[in-house]
């Protein structure tokens, strides 16, 4: 639906902007394991149910008590140590894509 409306989609964790790109590059080639986690939850209309919609392990943090680092990491499963101690800032991937993912980050 989201993708049928807009041309620029941005996707916000815990009140940060974690991925934003043009729609098409969002649903075809999304970055952040958040994204992606949200994408695996979307049922698909061209085919059947599963016995469950696809799931993120954990809870969303407290707003008020984010941890330090990324507030996805303790629900992310590519998380390393750098996640824990340091928010990731947005990064261009592409014309018009940016991630804020320390995943594949050479800094």
């Amino acid at each position: 639906f989201v993708a049928a409306l807009a041309d620029l989609i941005a996707v916000m964790y815990a009140g940060r902007f974690v991925e934003e790109a043009p729609a098409e590059t969002l649903f075809a080639a999304s970055h952040h394991p958040y994204t992606e986690a949200l994408k695996r939850s979307i049922p698909r209309i061209d085919a059947p149910l599963p016995g469950r919609l696809a799931s993120i392990p954990g809870n969303p943090p407290n707003p008020a008590e984010l941890p330090p680092g990324c507030a996805f990491a303790p629900r992310c499963g590519f998380s390393e140590a750098r996640c824990l101690g340091a928010v990731p800032l947005l990064r261009a991937l592409g014309p018009q894509h940016r991630s804020a993912c320390w995943r594949d980050a050479h800094e």
